[in-house]
């Protein structure tokens, strides 16, 4: 982002919601600007600053996330449109839900001519292709891993991004 921006704005643009929706993650203290916490959504952040969610460092274009869903849950932690689910689970099941803003690859993970390996477990799914739950407990989320993101890629026969 070359000129300063409102953490609003940027919050949206990362793909958490509406500039409206990201104000209530404001106001609970769970994003910090340089390690400060951020409850203003008239704060400017410029392109040498640091944005972090809940630890993870945030950046405009959030390229996927990894959601540990309850069964029941509705999958409403970003802005609709913004991301593409993999294999969606149906909502009474729970587990691990990949979310993907490359729309092509999310397309090309689901299809059934080249399968991705899932593992389930009494009936929760804890692992998809190369991701693995992990230490992430039921109801909460993270930002796909740029190294996670290459490994799906690989998975799926398509080539490296730059950037």
């Amino acid at each position: 982002m070359p000129d300063a921006v409102r953490v609003n704005r940027y919050l949206a643009a990362a793909g958490l919601g509406t500039r409206r929706a990201v104000e209530g993650l404001l106001g609970t203290g769970r994003v910090t600007v340089n390690g400060a916490p951020c409850t203003t959504p008239t704060t400017l952040i410029g392109p040498d600053d640091v944005v972090m969610l809940d630890g993870a460092p945030l950046g405009p274009g959030l390229t996927g996330a990894v959601v540990h869903r309850r069964p029941g849950d509705i999958l409403a932690i970003v802005h609709p449109g913004t991301l593409t689910p993999v294999l969606p689970l149906a909502r009474h099941e729970g587990g691990l839900e990949l979310l993907l803003a490359d729309a092509t690859l999310a397309v090309r993970l689901a299809d059934p001519r080249h399968p991705l390996a899932q593992s389930v477990r009494r009936g929760h799914r804890t692992g998809l292709g190369p991701l693995r739950l992990g230490e992430l407990e039921a109801g909460t989320w993270r930002p796909l891993a740029p190294r996670e993101l290459e490994a799906l890629r690989r998975g799926a026969r398509l080539p490296p991004r730059a950037g």
